[in-house]
């Protein structure tokens, strides 16, 4: 999963580990101890250093093994010590927002909108769907070469065109439209039974998504991303309704960040995917009457030209708020 990956799930492996050894260190000089100087037990004259039950050896001790009772316990301590402000450190450090990709998540009664604040061009990977979409100013191409596509659909701004692909050609070459950044595009490709193939589409700067209308939330993969998070009523009817606390939960990412009502500057949260893939969104934070309808889904994608990390998981998910953690 890739919480696997996730600094918090590292850190809780490093804390495990020298947990262990420490435990079977200890336990095991214990049950040593317990069973050669229980009571009953002779001590052995023969031994330098001669122990009684029930006695401390004052005239007869090792300096150096007690000086390394006190100094390795110590050296421990400050080792896990830096472990735990190190990844404190990776967790609630925020990047700039120039070298993140950005988007505001609203959280409403019951459902997410995603404002973006950058463009973004994605597509599915061509050579696992065997089609590839090539957009230029006019000059729209749809290579189906090697699949069973055969019919695309251009939608613009939520009007949708319909074309049938060349069979033959294994292509549709369309020119109908102006490839304008400034709009919504998706381009969609099915085969005959209407199975979704390959999707290629343009967000530009001022996209609302919104999981009431089934849509996910869409962020690049290999790139550091940056999640503004409010909380918002739905609607301005009445000026001293704030709205409701949310908690924004990636549940397979093992993070969450609290959406706080009345937090003008909201909270943070930062990661870097590196694999492809829809994960579910969860509220963590009972919201009311349909908390349970607070759920979406959030994309992985490759950028257009570009692929994921062949590696599944997340390279780095951290979490930040202003002023507060979760």
């Amino acid at each position: 999963m890739p919480a696997e990956d996730t600094v918090f799930n590292v850190v809780y492996d490093k804390y495990m580990f020298w947990s262990i050894l420490v435990g079977i260190f200890t336990f095991g000089w214990m049950f040593i101890a317990m069973l050669r100087y229980r009571d009953g037990v002779e001590p052995d004259t023969t031994e330098k250093y001669k122990i009684e039950v029930g006695s401390f050896p004052v005239d007869s001790h090792n300096t150096k093994l007690e000086v390394a009772f006190y100094v390795l316990p110590t050296i421990l301590v400050v080792w896990l010590t830096m472990i735990a402000l190190a990844s404190n450190y990776s967790a609630w450090t925020i990047p700039n927002d120039e070298d993140t990709f950005n988007v505001d998540v609203i959280g409403k009664q019951w459902f997410w909108e995603f404002h973006y604040l950058e463009e973004l061009t994605w597509e599915d990977d061509p050579n696992a769907t065997n089609i590839d979409v090539d957009w230029s100013a006019t000059n729209l191409i749809v290579d189906t070469s090697g699949s069973e596509a055969t019919n695309v659909t251009v939608e613009i701004d939520g009007v949708k065109f319909d074309y049938a692909i060349d069979i033959v050609a294994e292509m549709a070459s369309i020119s109908d439209f102006y490839l304008d950044t400034n709009l919504h595009n998706v381009i969609t490709v099915y085969d005959a039974n209407d199975v979704l193939l390959h999707t290629w589409e343009h967000l530009p700067v001022g996209t609302i998504l919104s999981t009431a209308g089934g849509q996910h939330l869409i962020i690049p993969c290999d790139e550091s991303s940056t999640l503004d998070l409010y909380s918002r009523p739905h609607d301005n009817s009445n000026p001293a309704y704030v709205g409701v606390q949310h908690s924004f939960w990636l549940p397979e990412w093992g993070v969450k960040e609290d959406l706080v009502p009345g937090l003008e500057a909201g909270t943070v949260m930062t990661f870097m995917p590196d694999d492809a893939g829809t994960f579910p969104i969860r509220c963590a934070e009972y919201c009311g009457l349909y908390h349970s309808k607070m759920v979406g889904n959030i994309d992985i994608v490759a950028r257009d030209g570009a692929s994921c990390a062949a590696d599944s998981g997340i390279k780095k998910m951290d979490t930040g708020s202003d002023g507060g953690g979760y």
